[in-house]
C-alpha cells in the first residue's frame, strides 16, 4: 500500500530537483512490506519508480519529471548485531550519524564512511562508501559481506527477496554482490540491509586543525606552490590523518586546510597528542612558508561543510572520538547545487594549476560575486588503505588516486519548491552552471575537457566518483550515457570478464530500475 503523497515527498536535498508527477509513496518498515510494495510499485508504474534513502543526489535521478512513485527506505533504519547471520548489519534507511552512533556507542566499532550526517546509507554504501577513515580503513564497501536486496524477476513479473555475498551458491549471485560494492546506486534492486563480518574498532582520540589564509596573499605562483606542497603532503602523511583542501571562490576571502587525526590503536591519549602537535607544527610552517597564515574568520564550506574548528582557533582541537565525529558531521543547509569529481594519481600539473587559479577568481555574468561565496573546488585527500585493494576486486577501479576532487557551487533564492529554475532564477542558475561547467572543462582540457585515463598518457587523472554523480558527463537522455559510466568504472563497467553490464543483463533484463546514468542491459 502507498500513502498520500505530500510537497516534501517531491523534493530532495538538492532544491534544483522536484518530483511534479509524483503519486505514490511507499514506505516499507521490513522485509515483506519491501518485497510487497516493490512489486506493486513495479507492476503499475514500470521504471517510473525510483527508490530513496536519504535523499542526497546530486542529480535528478530521483526528483524529475518523469518520477510517478517511490520507495522511500527511511522506515528500515536500524543498525547492529544479527545473531542469526553473525555479523553487523546497516538498513538503507540509516543517515550516517544514526550509523555511526550506533556502531560506537553499542559496540566500540565504526565505518570508513562518509560524514555529512543526512546521507543514506543506502546509496552511499553501495556506491563505493569514502570517508574520514578511509586512508585508515579503505572504502566502505571493501568491509562488506553480504547484502539483502530486492530484484525484479521479468519472467514471472515479481520482486524477489535475495541474499547475496562474495560466497554465494550461485555464480549469478556472486557476481551481483561484486557489482552492488560500488555500483548499486539504483541499478540492480532495492538495497535492505548491509552486512560486514567485521568492522574497526573505533579510536579513542582525535585531533582536528585547520590553516587558512586570505586569498589577498595568494598570486598565482604562492598558489602553485601551495597545490604542489599539499599533493606531496597527503603523499607523505601517515594513514591516521586525513584531509581537505577548501580551494575556495576568491569571494569567501579565504581559503584552506582541515585535518583530522585519529589515534592509532594501543597509543595513549598523551602520545596521541605529542604527534599531533608534533605534525600541525611541522604543517603549519610547511605551508606557512608559501603564504602567511590567518585565523579562520568563518566556516568553510562545501560538503562535509560548515564543520571547522571555531571561528579564529589557532591551534590544534584534541577530542574524543565521538566529539570528532559530531566536529565533522555536517551536511549544510539545503540549497539548489551542482557538482563534479575527478580522481588524480599524482600531483596537479601546472596548465591545471593555471585553469584552476583562473575560474577561482572569476565571477560569471548573471550574479554578483558575493553569490560565488560558496563555490570551491574541495581537494580530498585519498590513497593509504583503499591502494591497497585490486581494481578489480569492487566495482570501484580508482585504487591508485591520492586525491579525490569534488567540484562544488551553491546558490539560494526565493523560489518555491520546484520553481528554482523558472524565471527569473533561470539567470542565476545558469550562471553557476555555466561556471563549474566551463571551470571543469578547461582543468581537463588535455583530456578532451573530462579526466579520461584513456587520454591521459602520464597517467594523472582517474575519472571520476559515481557517488558524485553529474549528468553533464553522458546520460541515457543524450545517448552518451558509456561516456559517464566509463568515467566512472573504467574497465569494470564493459571490458573485464566481470563487468556491470553483464550483471545488468543477468539481473535487470527488462530495465526496470533506471536512471539518467544507470548501467545499461546492452
Amino acid at each position: 500500500m502507498s500513502r498520500p503523497v505530500v510537497l516534501s515527498d517531491r523534493q530532495g536535498f538538492n532544491r534544483r530537483w522536484f518530483a511534479a508527477e509524483l503519486e505514490a509513496v511507499h514506505v516499507p518498515q521490513n522485509d515483506a512490506e519491501a518485497v510487497a510494495q516493490i512489486g506493486e510499485a513495479v507492476s503499475r508504474y514500470g521504471r517510473d519508480v525510483k527508490v530513496v534513502s536519504g535523499r542526497h543526489c546530486y542529480e535528478n535521478f530521483v526528483y524529475n519529471s518523469t518520477t510517478k512513485a517511490v520507495v522511500n527506505m527511511s522506515s528500515m533504519n536500524r543498525a547492529g548485531w544479527d545473531k542469526q547471520r553473525a555479523a553487523f548489519f546497516v538498513e538503507a534507511g540509516c543517515e550516517n550519524w544514526t550509523v555511526y552512533r550506533t556502531l560506537l556507542n553499542g559496540f566500540d566499532k565504526t565505518l570508513p564512511a562518509g560524514s555529512c550526517y543526512s546521507v543514506g546509507a543506502g546509496g552511499h554504501i553501495t556506491g563505493g562508501g569514502y570517508g574520514l577513515l578511509s586512508r585508515l580503513h579503505g572504502l566502505t564497501v571493501d568491509h562488506l559481506t553480504a547484502v539483502d536486496i530486492v530484484t525484479w524477476n521479468a519472467a514471472s513479473n515479481s520482486a524477489e527477496l535475495h541474499h547475496v555475498s562474495a560466497t554465494s551458491a550461485s555464480s549469478d549471485e556472486r557476481d551481483l554482490f561484486w557489482a552492488l560494492k560500488g555500483a548499486g546506486c539504483g541499478n540492480f534492486g532495492v538495497i535492505l540491509r548491509y552486512y560486514f563480518d567485521t568492522l574497526p574498532t573505533a579510536p579513542d582520540f582525535a585531533s582536528i586543525y585547520t590553516l587558512s589564509w586570505d586569498w589577498s596573499s595568494m598570486d598565482p605562483s604562492s598558489f602553485a606552490a601551495l597545490l604542489a606542497d599539499y599533493a606531496e603532503f597527503v603523499s607523505e602523511m601517515p594513514e591516521t590523518e586525513f584531509s581537505l583542501l577548501k580551494l575556495t571562490h576568491v569571494s569567501a576571502g579565504q581559503l584552506g586546510m582541515v585535518v583530522q587525526a585519529v589515534s592509532p590503536e594501543g597509543a595513549t591519549l598523551d602520545d596521541h597528542r605529542t604527534e599531533v602537535e608534533r605534525r600541525y607544527t611541522q604543517a603549519r610552517r610547511r605551508f606557512g612558508a608559501i603564504a602567511g597564515h590567518t585565523p579562520l574568520r568563518n566556516p568553510l564550506g562545501g560538503h562535509p561543510g560548515w564543520t571547522t574548528v571555531p571561528v579564529g582557533s589557532d591551534s590544534v582541537q584534541h577530542v574524543t572520538y565521538l566529539e570528532a565525529l559530531q566536529t565533522m558531521n555536517g551536511s549544510g543547509p539545503n540549497q539548489f547545487g551542482k557538482y563534479k569529481s575527478a580522481y588524480m594519481n599524482k600531483g596537479f600539473p601546472s596548465n591545471q594549476v593555471s585553469a584552476i587559479y583562473r575560474w577561482l577568481n572569476t565571477t560569471p555574468k548573471g550574479v554578483l560575486e558575493p553569490d560565488m561565496s560558496q563555490s570551491l573546488l574541495q581537494v580530498d585527500s585519498y590513497g593509504g588503505a583503499v591502494n591497497r585493494v585490486a581494481s578489480d576486486a569492487t566495482a570501484v577501479p580508482q585504487r591508485s588516486a591520492i586525491m579525490k576532487l569534488q567540484y562544488q557551487t551553491y546558490w539560494l533564492n526565493a523560489s518555491r519548491p520546484g520553481e528554482g529554475n523558472q524565471p527569473p532564477y533561470d539567470v542565476q542558475a545558469d550562471a553557476h552552471l555555466r561556471w563549474i561547467n566551463d571551470f571543469y572543462r578547461e582543468v581537463y582540457t588535455d583530456y578532451g575537457g573530462t579526466p579520461n585515463p584513456a587520454n591521459d598518457p602520464s597517467g594523472t587523472v582517474a575519472g571520476a566518483y559515481y557517488n558524485y554523480p553529474d549528468n553533464v558527463l553522458g546520460s541515457h537522455s543524450e545517448g552518451n550515457v558509456d561516456d559517464a559510466l566509463w568515467l566512472y568504472f573504467l574497465d569494470n563497467f564493459r571490458t573485464n570478464r566481470r563487468n556491470l553490464v553483464a550483471v545488468k543483463r543477468r539481473w535487470d533484463p527488462a530495465d526496470v530500475f533506471h536512471h539518467e546514468q544507470s548501467i545499461p542491459v546492452q
